[in-house]
């Protein structure tokens, strides 16, 4: 009825009528069979899958049916119409209703068979067909439906021999097509098994029930591989394909691949191609020559064997007439990229052919564009990067965007400042172009052609033409974003062109790069990209590689964040296989490095397996695994494990795989070399035999053609050679040595920048390997003048004994000269014309040098300085003997500056008066052009943040100054002594960052620089320079200003700057007073100004007699430190018993010491220090800046301060100024609490009153009182400290009512939050035991942002039984005042004041009482309130005795003999 019905008024459902046929009782089971089959069929027809399977289930469950033909029809169709609704889309997300679906299908053939019913057959084999086709594609899929399709063939075979109607039952040709499918599938199956012998059988057999030839075919291939497989291979297997040639050389390809038979191998690739004569096929023909190729380099086959036939493949794509293909242009860049790598590195074929892949794929890149030019409208623009580079109109300031014919890049500069547009992409993709610009039509193979360039550019950089990449990069750029279209890869090349850009130091195309940065990683791209993939299957090992190339690249750019991220992308890949496993392990290991985890370094590693591994990843595990030995000091480990590396490697091999295999055994061996000449590790080779190491494997790397990384392994053996020698003999022998291996590597160096000049014309980029070369050069040169500065000094100390000497001692001088040594008379020989030589050399490199790094450049300029001094010395060695004896006069504490160095004169005739003359001139010259040269180099130094060069700059410059101009003379000391106070302090900064957590921004900056610190530069990345600008004032604290002269104008005119500053080696203690300060924009009115001349000495020192002084003091800190613990943990009393006497004593000794070491310098600098007299003596400042040496001595208790109010201590006269600068710019930009504010603030508290305004002396800087902070006794651990400061406060209400701090553990904050405290007021006291590194750790203190902070006064060090067995508990930090007062200076206070000497608690409780009465009730500076009390003026004994100790004034006057130091401004006062 609901077959048959038509009328609409019929209002009836099938499901209803399901649901009365459910109730109804049946007779006949045919009809019920029958009724319930035919509503499955009218609910399949509407879409109803789930009654139609009700429906169809219930038919089939009907029993007791008659068999008969019709019974089994109705089955046959209620499996149909039951497997049907299982595949439907909606039912089938899972295996089983599939597997279920299928089994239906499989039922259905089987009752269609017994019914005759051949079409019921042939629609279930067809329906089976098209659902099991996705699941054909894998192994597994094949396997799982391999036991269906079996009984399927059965079924289809039976229908084959039936009759039907009389006649034979005849297939249509799609089910002729579906057949051959399954025999080809279950042939593949065995295939997959490896079962070749069953599939040679199979395929046999099936060819007798296959008719059509095509179908034959199908199963003739897997005979072909089967007897392939198992060598049994026949000529006649092949003359069935002899009319299609694609197929047959397909078919060739195949037996090639499938045997092992390495002649059957070659055969069938040469037969391949040959096959292939069709002018259309040319393509493909190219295709199997690039596989032919790759056969013969990896069985070693001759070189020329290889080139023939690629040279043949280019003639073939030369050809083609079509001159505009772009494919033509791909196919040329792949066979000469081929041919260079055939060739190897370092021979002219390899840079021959490189050059010619390369600009084929710029022509490439560059017909494209023009392509997409003509198509494209003429609105279209390409947006060029946004830099001042985009030209603007000069009236309304628009951006005049270019047509795409102009803004087609032709420089370097341009290419990296280019990007294609969206825009011109979609013109891209657009088929009119057709065969002239990049599609999917055009380049077969984008990624091979991707991984071309990729090849391609790492080669480049490896031959010094870098600049030549930008155009590949564009091209990958193109093929990543369109023809693979994969946004990760994009984004890789994008990081890249980053990469390059740094690398060449082009500032503003970098910057514009470097926002690809933020789509790297884990981002929301790349992970629907991971969900794609996985979804697939198909592209997710792709994905995986390419975030792994994002690592490598973030890595490089110094990214350790981003870098990470991206590995976490690629471990969210999946594990994969063991390879990719133990790669991921690597990079981890790699990556915990470059962070400076070394344990997870060590975990990752050990975590790889012990197994057999490709040598490229030995190699680089190897590295990786010396390098992490290295880092945590495991030296000689470091150098067995590469030694190691390098055994397993070297073997026999032929072939591509021994070239590569030559430059990872080349690489080793320089790293070990390197590793053993550095670190001396060297066991029992000798000087010679480590020497030859050095010197074979910069041969083996200059073979193998890595020169750039050979000139590094030669700059490290003339290192080794120089350092390595034991007397004068061995010294000038060492030199020779090294000079003629430097002057070998110039010559190589020569021809280097030879070959990289005659093919990049721009000097507007700096090219890496250039800037080692000519790197290499400045060494050459740098040793040159090394000896010739040797040689010019022992040559004016002997031209001045000459002059006193008669004629017949000049003689036999002269003649039992000959009796020296060979190296010694070579060594002289070579010195005497080695000015001129040296000084040629460097003019030729300024030539070359015109764009390079600032450390190269002031390099340089520093060693035409250094030429031009030493020539202004020979010309003048009279004046530079009397420098060097004043400097000799000084140091004996002579103060006869007269030298009469004229014994000999006599009256000069007129000839000999115009040489004077002349000589005087051009001595005045050179004296003039070194000056200059060095300033240059001082300059480009400092703008480039290299301050070792511009420390040895100033240093010169101080040696060419200080006895004509003496003011300029100490602003060069003084920078001098600013860029080495600038790299002890990065050194402690560096230092206190070893146990900081690696998730901080500070200590990832800080790893970065340690990573980056062989450069000679101090520059830190973009990314993280921001944000360090903005959190932490620890690198503004590193800064040296280019212009040292301008320093001074701003300091306070009361000041008194003095400068004691040893030489790097300790040789010379130079001591200046600098010029009086102007007064700048001091606060409040300036004190009267005091008439200083600047003057500066130099004296010459004796190192060892200053280490004895330093251990001296450290030993005396070490004793009294140790008595006071003693007396600390068994209860002692702090009293002056023989043990502390005796210490007093030897401190005291430790003074006239230092005043009888300094004496020399002091003596000198007195006569500039400004007299003083009683109103005077309350408003000078004397500063003494010291080196890091000095400061470990008690400066202030020397004699000639006693008669100053303040005496205080920096580091630097930079660190002085940044200090008093911050302050002012504090102050200006508001950013800390005015003291108006502070007032207003405190005022609303109740019971407070506001502290009464407090006039500030002249010359001095004000502290707001209502701003002031403190901490006392945290731990309850000492009451004496506890009650002084309680009662202190108590005492001095009116200034400290509105202090807020801590006493005593009850008022003690909770972790953490009492750093709060510390960084938010202007002025602290820390009053407490041990020290303040014990409380906070030093990579915490120096992450403080302390700006604000402008006075802290720390009173520690003292010790309590408690305190000795907490610190001991916790093992808390210990560092010592100077590393302490460094820390503190770096996160930005402005003045610290601290013991100069462990104290006792007593002492600190004194020490509170005395500090207030001078800051709040006299009303002092910082600084004379410290000096008062190194002065001992200071008796009062108001302090409360504590159980168990004498009173305080026994203390007191203990404290009076200790030192009280204040680092940085003495000029502050409480107000």
């Amino acid at each position: 009825m609901l077959q048959m019905s038509k009328d609409a008024a019929l209002n009836i459902t099938i499901s209803e009528v399901a649901s009365l046929m459910e109730q109804c009782s049946w007779e006949e089971k045919d009809f019920e069979l029958q009724v319930w089959t035919c509503l499955g069929g009218l609910a399949a027809k509407q879409e109803d899958y789930s009654l139609s399977e009700k429906c169809c289930r219930t038919a089939i469950d009907v029993k007791g049916y008659k068999k008969t033909r019709r019974t089994s029809t109705l089955l046959a169709e209620a499996w149909y119409l039951l497997g049907s609704a299982l595949l439907a889309d909606s039912i089938t997300d899972s295996w089983p209703m599939l597997n279920t679906g299928l089994d239906a299908l499989l039922n259905c053939t089987r009752y269609g068979i017994e019914s005759d019913g051949h079409h019921l057959v042939i629609r279930a084999v067809r329906r089976f067909w098209n659902e099991v086709q996705p699941l054909l594609t894998s192994v597994d899929g094949r396997s799982s439906v391999s036991t269906q399709i079996t009984h399927l063939l059965k079924s289809i075979s039976s229908l084959r021999g039936r009759k039907l109607n009389g006649s034979e039952v005849s297939l249509e040709e799609s089910d002729l097509d579906t057949h051959a499918g399954f025999l080809a599938v279950l042939l593949q199956l065995q295939a997959d098994r490896g079962n070749w012998q069953q599939c040679l059988q199979e395929a046999d057999d099936a060819a007798k029930y296959l008719t059509k030839p095509s179908h034959r075919l199908i199963v003739h291939r897997y005979r072909i591989l089967a007897c392939a497989k198992l060598g049994k291979l026949l000529s006649m297997d092949f003359v069935k394909y002899i009319n299609d040639e694609k197929e047959l050389s397909a078919l060739w390809k195949m037996v090639a691949i499938a045997t092992s038979d390495k002649l059957w191998q070659f055969n069938a690739l040469q037969k391949a191609v040959s096959a292939l004569r069709a002018p259309t096929s040319c393509w493909l023909k190219v295709d199997y020559i690039f596989d032919l190729v790759d056969w013969l380099q990896a069985e070693g086959f001759p070189v020329n064997t290889i080139t023939q036939q690629l040279q043949w493949a280019i003639s073939i794509v030369i050809d083609v007439q079509d001159e505009t293909c772009s494919r033509q242009l791909d196919y040329l860049m792949r066979a000469n990229a081929l041919i260079a790598s055939v060739h190897g590195f370092g021979t002219d074929q390899h840079r021959q052919h490189l050059l010619l892949a390369v600009g084929f794929a710029t022509k490439l890149i560059k017909m494209s564009l023009k392509a997409a030019t003509m198509t494209a409208p003429e609105n279209m623009r390409v947006k060029a990067v946004k830099s001042t580079t985009v030209p603007h109109d000069s009236k309304s300031g628009a951006i005049l965007q270019k047509k795409i014919s102009e803004a087609i890049p032709s420089t370097t500069i341009e290419w990296a400042e280019f990007a294609i547009s969206d825009d011109v992409l979609d013109v891209l993709d657009n088929s009119v172009l057709e065969s002239s610009a990049i599609s999917l039509e055009t380049i077969l193979n984008p990624r091979l052609s991707f991984d071309v360039l990729s090849s391609l550019i790492d080669s480049l950089q490896d031959v010094g033409l870098t600049p030549l990449c930008f155009p590949l990069l564009t091209l990958q750029q193109v093929l990543a974003s369109r023809l693979i279209g994969l946004k990760p890869l994009s984004v890789f090349v994008s990081l890249k062109i980053l990469k390059i850009c740094q690398d060449l130091h082009l500032l503003k195309a970098a910057d514009y790069w470097s926002e690809y940065v933020k789509l790297a990683g884990l981002t929301a791209d790349t992970t629907a990209s991971i969900k794609v993939a996985a979804a697939t299957k198909h592209s997710l090992p792709e994905l995986q590689e390419v975030m792994l190339m994002q690592m490598d690249v973030l890595t490089e750019l110094n990214y350790y964040p981003m870098a990470r991220q991206c590995l976490e992308a690629a471990a969210s890949c999946g594990s994969g296989t063991t390879l990719m496993q133990e790669r991921l392990l690597l990079k981890r290991a790699r990556l915990a490095l470059l962070e400076g985890i070394i344990p997870d370094a060590f975990g990752y590693l050990n975590a790889i397996p012990k197994t057999k591994k490709s040598k490229k990843f030995f190699a680089e595990y190897i590295t990786v695994y010396a390098d992490t030995l290295l880092a945590a000091g495991e030296c000689s480990q470091a150098a067995r494990a590469i030694a190691d590396g390098i055994k397993a490697l070297v073997a026999k091999h032929s072939g591509m795989e021994a070239q590569q295999l030559d430059i990872l055994i080349a690489t080793l061996s320089a790293k070990h070399a390197c590793v053993i000449a550095q670190t001396a590790q060297h066991g029992d080779l000798t000087r010679t035999e480590i020497s030859s190491l050095l010197h074979e494997s910069t041969a083996r790397l200059v073979k193998v053609g890595h020169v750039s990384n050979a000139f590094d392994v030669t700059r490290i053996h003339a290192k080794y050679l120089l350092h390595y020698r034991s007397n004068e003999t061995s010294m000038h022998q060492a030199q020779l040595e090294a000079r003629c291996l430097l002057e070998a590597a110039c010559e190589v160096a020569d021809g280097f920048l030879q070959e990289v000049f005659s093919v990049v014309k721009s000097n507007d980029v700096q090219i890496p390997a250039v800037l080692k070369a000519m790197q290499i050069k400045l060494d050459h040169c740098s040793l040159s003048l090394e000896m010739l500065e040797m040689w010019t000094k022992n040559f004016v100390k002997q031209s001045v004994e000459k002059s006193k000497k008669d004629l017949v001692q000049v003689i036999l001088e002269e003649y039992t000269e000959r009796e020296k040594p060979e190296s010694v008379i070579e060594w002289n020989c070579l010195c005497r014309t080695l000015g001129d030589a040296t000084l040629c050399n460097l003019l030729n490199i300024e030539k070359q040098m015109k764009h390079c790094t600032p450390a190269l450049k002031s390099r340089l300029y520093l060693l035409l300085g250094k030429c031009k001094r030493l020539a202004y010395m020979k010309e003048t060695p009279q004046e530079e003997s009397s420098r060097a004896t004043r400097a000799v006069q000084y140091s004996t504490g002579s103060q006869s500056e007269d030298l009469d160095c004229g014994s000999n004169a006599h009256k000069v005739p007129s000839m000999e008066k115009f040489k004077m003359v002349k000589q005087f001139i051009i001595s005045q010259q050179l004296l003039i052009d070194a000056s200059n040269h060095l300033q240059e180099a001082c300059s480009i130094a400092l703008d480039g943040k290299c301050l070792e060069i511009a420390a040895i700059a100033a240093l010169d410059l101080f040696d060419l100054h200080y006895n004509y101009d003496e003011k300029l003379a100490g602003i060069y000391l003084a920078l001098y002594q600013s860029c080495q106070a600038s790299r002890v302090l990065y050194d402690t900064l560096q230092g206190s960052m070893k146990n900081a957590p690696t998730t901080t921004l500070l200590s990832t900056a800080m790893q970065v620089l340690l990573n980056t610190s062989s450069s000679g530069e101090r520059t830190m990345p973009k990314l993280y320079s921001d944000e360090l600008e903005q959190k932490h004032h620890a690198f503004r604290v590193l800064e040296v200003s280019s212009q040292p002269s301008l320093l001074l104008r701003d300091l306070p005119s009361n000041f008194t700057v003095i400068i004691l500053q040893h030489s790097a080696d300790r040789s010379y203690l130079y001591g200046g007073v600098l010029e009086k300060p102007s007064g700048g924009k001091a606060v409040g009115k300036q004190p009267a100004e005091t008439s200083t001349q600047p003057i500066m000495c130099k004296v010459e020192t004796d190192a060892k007699r200053l280490e004895a002084l330093l251990s001296h003091a450290r030993q005396l800190t070490e004793q009294l430190d140790k008595y006071l613990q003693q007396s600390a943990y068994h209860g002692q009393t702090f009293v002056m018993p023989d043990e502390i006497s005796s210490l007093l004593l030897e401190y005291n000794e430790l003074i006239n010491a230092t005043d009888t070491y300094l004496q020399p310098v002091i003596s000198r600098l007195s006569k500039a220090l400004p007299s003083v007299d009683a109103e005077q003596r309350e408003e000078e400042c004397v500063v003494l800046l010291a080196d890091g040496y000095l400061l470990e001595l008690p400066l202030e208790k020397l004699q000639a301060f006693d008669v100053y109010s303040s005496v205080s201590r920096d580091f630097s006269l930079q660190v002085l100024h940044h200090r008093l600068m911050s302050m002012r710019k504090d102050g200006r930009k508001g950013s800390g609490r005015s003291e108006s504010q502070n007032k207003k603030k405190v005022d609303k508290k109740a019971g407070t009153k506001s502290a009464p305004g407090r006039a500030v002396a002249a010359g001095c800087l004000p502290v707001p009182l209502a701003d002031v902070g403190y901490l006392a006794d945290m731990h309850a651990e000492c009451p004496t400290i506890a009650d002084a400061m309680r009662t202190t406060l108590n005492h001095y209400h009116q200034y400290t009512a509105n202090w807020e701090g801590f006493i005593g553990i009850a008022e003690r904050p909770a972790a953490g939050a009492w750093e709060a405290v510390l960084a938010d007021r202007k002025a602290f006291f820390y009053c407490g035991l041990e020290g303040l590194a014990a409380e906070v750790a030093p990579f915490k203190i120096t992450q403080l942002a302390l700006k604000e902070c402008l006075l802290m006064i720390l009173l520690d060090q003292g010790h309590t039984r408690e305190s000795l067995l907490r610190t001991s508990r916790s093992h808390a930090s210990s560092v010592d005042t100077v590393t302490l007062a460094r820390m503190l200076t770096i996160a930005g206070v402005g003045c610290v004041t601290l013991n100069y000497l462990p104290a006792s608690p007593a002492q600190n409780a004194t020490h509170i009482q005395a500090l207030m009465t001078e800051l709040l009730e006299n009303c002092r500076s910082a600084g004379q309130a410290t000096q008062q009390l190194n002065l001992g003026m200071l008796v009062p004994d108001q302090t409360p005795d504590s159980p168990g100790q004498q009173g305080s004034g026994t203390a007191y006057r203990a404290s009076a003999c200790a030192a009280f130091i204040c680092y940085g401004l003495p000029n502050l006062v409480l107000s």
